[in-house]
């Protein structure tokens, strides 16, 4: 149940500083959102930003800009505070899951809208075989690419396939499945990641229920947490992983810190193995800091064995597949340094500033609207090194830098997905900020005001924003489903996202078989011609149903493949 209390007492009497942080912060906002309009990447991030995060962002500025807001208070009424119970978190933590499944199919149809969450469906079929990769039949193995044409492990002579992704997404989702709906995996983990955030906080402010509230609403009401959420993305597990990973550490027992170790393993290998040590390092180096040495050094000396343990994961799937490991492009750590990580060092996006300004207004205006100014006044705690709130901030800083040198463009993603690990450490850090300055009276005003524009304006605007996003490639997919063919060649060049259409079982049992035209030639369609029926969907045809942001033209090249078809006298269905 939910306890209320009387606020301890509430400032008659105001500090201008805040009024003035408030005006900085909104004139920074401005300047970033006049950064990102004139110079945001064309396509998604230019959509992205025009009809989404701009008005969220206008928003917010208006919230900060209102003077009365922060107008130091003139009434001697004592709020009162919620103090939240274990019982009452896991209830709501319990309720939330159920809703968040529901709108895995209400907002989504349960259809894994990008090319990352299709490879969890992919992979997730192959291991529910037992399998580590699946072998691919010698006549579709020239076609692979076309049949999958993103994110495949290269495998010598493509006898098998996986994603290139680590396994421990997919491979939560196939044990999940073995109990319930895997749909209903991601809700689950995104309810656990709260009831651990809740933990975190009880224990960092032991003396301040609302801070531990703060902590709470800040994650409930965080529209990238809820939407994430309803998909496959690895993002959910990473972020319910890491604040259990923190509840553990938070206990200090050895016994807590062997199970936060444990978890290690499985974050490091859910998705991309940089984002879990991002997270954890700072923490690591608290113990270093404070003196517990045996504990720091078995947690780096656990995590170096990890690291190599999941970036030479190819060799096991290759010698799964009866291959070669030592063939495997990507095999063993060298493969991992030579293939991943130097072709992100080396070849540097040149829109790199312009992409994460964009990224970063994403994250702002996808969470509470009082996220960002609560964070800011939680720095007071960094700065005088309190409690944890320093590698807490830390590790937030360390991702942001990381991301803007290995991958500043995220692509397709509900808010700014490569933060999303760290949002309980977004949340704890203004918990921090709350506890020192819940006694000003602009600042609670603002929080409230805040809260209230995220709970009926930016919340439920961003979720039917990406119910109407997902909806067009939901219809195409349908569309495609409905083709009575052997296979379909779909065309895939340009930036809408076409590509994502192209999606196949592992084992290749889906009918039609679906094919990327832009990794076909005409003479790859005569062969194919052989095997059965083919149809062709162009880009009139996805634009009829509403995919594409611009006007779309049959290229010259998927011409020539109908062309090829239509003279070798195949079987167009």
């Amino acid at each position: 149940m939910i306890h209320w209390r009387r606020a301890k007492g509430v400032a008659a009497n105001a500090g201008p500083d805040l009024r003035r942080a408030a005006l900085v912060l909104a004139c920074v906002l401005v300047m970033l959102a006049g950064v990102a309009a004139w110079t945001a990447p064309p396509m998604l991030p230019r959509l992205y930003f025009m009809r989404q995060d701009s008005f969220v962002l206008a928003g917010l500025v208006g919230i900060l800009l209102a003077s009365d807001l922060f107008r130091p208070a003139r009434s001697k009424v004592r709020l009162p505070e919620v103090v939240l119970t274990r019982r009452a978190v896991l209830a709501g933590a319990a309720f939330g899951a159920l809703i968040l499944w529901a709108g895995t199919y209400l907002l989504f149809n349960n259809y894994p809208l990008t090319r990352d969450e299709q490879m969890v469906v992919f992979d997730a079929g192959i291991f529910r075989q037992l399998r580590l990769a699946a072998p691919l039949a010698p006549e579709w193995r020239h076609y692979a690419e076309a049949l999958t044409p993103a994110f495949l492990l290269p495998l010598p002579g493509n006898a098998a396939w996986v994603s290139n992704y680590m396994p421990g997404n997919a491979m939560l989702r196939t044990l999940f499945g073995l109990v319930a709906d895997p749909a209903l995996m991601n809700p689950v983990l995104a309810a656990a990641g709260a009831v651990a955030t809740f933990d975190c906080a009880r224990r960092l402010f032991p003396g301040s229920t609302g801070a531990r509230a703060v902590a709470m609403l800040m994650y409930a009401t965080s529209a990238q947490v809820l939407v994430t959420a309803m998909t496959p993305y690895a993002m959910t597990p990473h972020l319910a992983l890491n604040m259990i990973w923190l509840a553990f550490y938070l206990r200090g027992t050895r016994a807590a810190h062997a199970a936060a170790i444990a978890i290690g393993f499985v974050a490091i290998g859910l998705h991309q193995v940089v984002f879990h040590p991002l997270f954890a390092l700072p923490f690591i180096d608290e113990l270093r800091r404070r003196g517990e040495w045996r504990a720091a050094l078995a947690y780096l000396g656990s995590y170096a064995l990890f690291g190599l343990f999941w970036i030479s994961y190819p060799h096991l799937v290759a010698m799964s597949a009866g291959l070669n490991p030592a063939a495997g492009a990507s095999a063993g750590s060298g493969g991992f340094i030579a293939q991943r990580i130097l072709p992100l060092l080396l070849n540097r996006e040149p829109q790199t500033i312009p992409l994460m300004v964009a990224n970063l207004i994403r994250f702002v205006t996808w969470e509470n609207l009082a996220l960002v100014p609560l964070m800011l006044l939680g720095l007071r705690a960094v700065r005088r090194d309190e409690g944890f709130a320093r590698p807490l901030a830390y590790g937030v800083v360390l991702t942001v830098l990381a991301m803007t040198i290995l991958i500043p463009y995220q692509a397709q993603g509900w808010g700014y997905r490569y933060l999303h690990g760290l949002i309980g450490n977004c949340g704890l850090l203004a918990a921090y900020g709350w506890r020192d300055f819940s006694d000003r009276q602009e600042v609670r005003a603002f929080v409230r005001t805040a809260t209230v524009a995220t709970v009926l304006g930016s919340l439920p605007f961003l979720v039917w924003q990406a119910g109407a996003f997902a909806k067009p490639y939901a219809r195409v997919n349908r569309m495609i489903d409905g083709i009575h063919a052997d296979m379909v060649v779909i065309e895939t060049q340009g930036a809408d996202f076409r590509i994502d259409e192209v999606r196949n079982r592992a084992d290749l049992g889906n009918r039609p078989i679906r094919l990327a035209g832009s990794n076909l030639t005409p003479a790859d369609i005569r062969i194919l011609c052989a095997r059965g029926t083919i149809a062709f969907v162009d880009a009139p045809q996805m634009q009829a149903l509403g995919l594409g942001f611009t006007k779309a033209r049959t290229s010259p090249h998927f011409q020539s493949l109908r062309a090829a078809a239509e003279h070798a006298l195949c079987r167009i269905s």
